[in-house]
């Protein structure tokens, strides 16, 4: 199962053409489910940065990709879109090895990249040139520019999908790319890379850097890129957005969460359980969007409480690769310390813990946590307040919906908000009121062709979609009279 064959380890993707990295240290990559290292890959350093940003830069101002027709734009990325679909298999595996995820779960993203790459093709090709506005006399039009440079930096919890929202609509707006991809989760963007490049984009359009902070905070600080689109933690989202607004940068940022999921009266707890369970562990509560903080009606409180601590009992914690488990490990030994550290904390700040808070008996070895559920929980409480990113689930007692919602919003993120009822106008009522970017039904939905972003401290813009596409564009304005 440690077996992936890449064509190009040791290589670095810049500008179209892999090359050696000045950079001499490789990275380790490390299996989570077993903590053996099982691959050593290039790593971009400083000078390699430099090198993407120079070639990004010369193709965007030579125009070969930013003034092709929105047309001949479609076809390349219709290309990337069948090069990942010939690749999925390799592109799971990947991903299940280098972080954790269940093979099932990796194998059902994986579909998500190659049709973000055709819906922009589809997209450009659709939208008009121009767009004429009036005027009392005269004769104006408004048309969408690319942004230029853009650096898209990407977290290790769900590489390949994040990479690819920036980096389809980035290019389909006409854009020059360099992708800097977590040094934990190099995998997939290799085999990424070598999609992109089966495309035959012009030379300098494209680059893939795996690099730590120091390469990100280069391309957050270099005049050259015009944007930084950058998923991962509200700490490092404050930081990118201090710099770009130094420079006047452009900046989008999809940061983290502490989604919250009210549960009404009229559905039954065992289908509450069944439809929350995955809601709240897929990718082992990895996700910003996992509906983490449960606001469960005083008078049900327990029977949930006690149905949901079943349910996670029964869940199969091993390998991934196993089609019987239900939940992998944490991605990487400091993750799994910072879970632990979080758990500690609820115990020492007074909630009870219902179930887990330990590692697995049965596994001696990966950096697996059991999946754990606290009780008697106040809003106030540390485990309720910040985001902890692992399967650690907080049940918080409310009466009456007024205070529901207060609790959910009662909040420094809005990211996503899940409203648990049969009751579609209840779902409206209540989602309208909840100050998070997105409202979903009994589960949590992400549709990437739709606009997905969050409120407050969960980021700035919106990715997927024709907004997704926007956020790479320019709108100017030409006087013909």
């Amino acid at each position: 199962m440690n077996e992936l064959e890449l064509r190009h380890a040791r290589r670095l993707y810049i500008g179209g053409r892999w090359v050696q990295p000045e950079h001499a240290e490789p990275l380790d990559v490390v299996n989570p489910a077993t903590e053996e290292c099982i691959a050593q890959v290039a790593q971009a350093g400083m000078a390699d940065v430099d090198r993407a940003v120079a070639a990004a830069r010369a193709a965007f101002d030579r125009g070969e990709w930013s003034m092709k027709a929105p047309s001949e734009r479609a076809a390349r990325l219709r290309l990337v879109a069948n090069a990942l679909r010939e690749r999925l298999p390799e592109l799971a595996r990947a991903i299940t090895l280098e972080m954790g995820a269940t093979l099932k779960v990796s194998t059902g993203s994986c579909a998500v990249p190659p049709m973000l790459f055709d819906c922009y093709a589809d997209l450009i090709e659709r939208l008009p040139d121009a767009e004429r506005r009036e005027r009392p006399s005269g004769e104006a039009y408004t048309v969408m520019e690319p942004v230029g440079v853009v650096a898209a930096i990407v977290p290790w919890n769900a590489p390949l999908n994040l990479s690819a929202l920036k980096v389809a609509p980035a290019l389909a707006a006409g854009c020059s790319v360099i992708l800097k991809v977590a040094p934990s989760t190099p995998l997939d963007a290799l085999i990424f890379a070598e999609c992109l490049d089966a495309a035959g984009l012009p030379e300098g359009v494209v680059s893939v850097l795996p690099a730590g902070n120091e390469a990100a905070d280069a391309l957050v600080r270099d005049p050259r890129v015009d944007k930084v689109t950058f998923t991962g933690s509200t700490a490092v989202g404050r930081h990118i957005a201090s710099v770009c607004g130094e420079r006047i940068a452009r900046v989008a940022l999809e940061l983290g969460g502490k989604s919250a999921a009210i549960i009404l009266d009229d559905m039954p707890i065992d289908e509450v359980v069944a439809k929350l369970l995955p809601a709240s562990t897929t990718l082992t509560g990895q996700a910003c969007s996992a509906l983490t903080r449960v606001i469960v009606p005083r008078r049900r409180h327990d029977d949930f409480v006690e149905a949901f601590a079943a349910a996670l009992r029964a869940m199969s914690v091993g390998d991934p690769f196993d089609s019987t488990t239900d939940m992998g490990p944490i991605a990487m030994a400091r993750q799994r310390e910072r879970v632990e550290h979080y758990i500690a904390v609820g115990k020492a700040e007074g909630a009870r813990l219902v179930t887990g808070g330990g590692r697995p008996a049965h596994l001696d070895r990966g950096y697996f946590v059991e999946p754990t559920l606290f009780d008697r929980v106040d809003n106030r409480m540390t485990i309720a307040r910040e985001e902890i990113f692992g399967p650690v689930i907080a049940a918080i007692p409310y009466e009456g919906e007024a205070e529901a919602i207060t609790i959910a919003n009662d909040s420094d993120y809005g990211l996503y908000g899940s409203i648990f009822t049969y009751d579609d106008e209840a779902v409206w009522r209540i989602g309208r009121r909840l100050r998070t970017g997105n409202v979903a039904k009994n589960a949590v939905i992400v549709d990437r062709t739709l606009p997905y972003g969050g409120f407050k401290q969960s980021g700035l813009g919106r990715e997927g979609g024709l907004e997704g596409l926007r956020s790479f564009q320019e709108q100017k304005t030409v006087y013909l009279a």
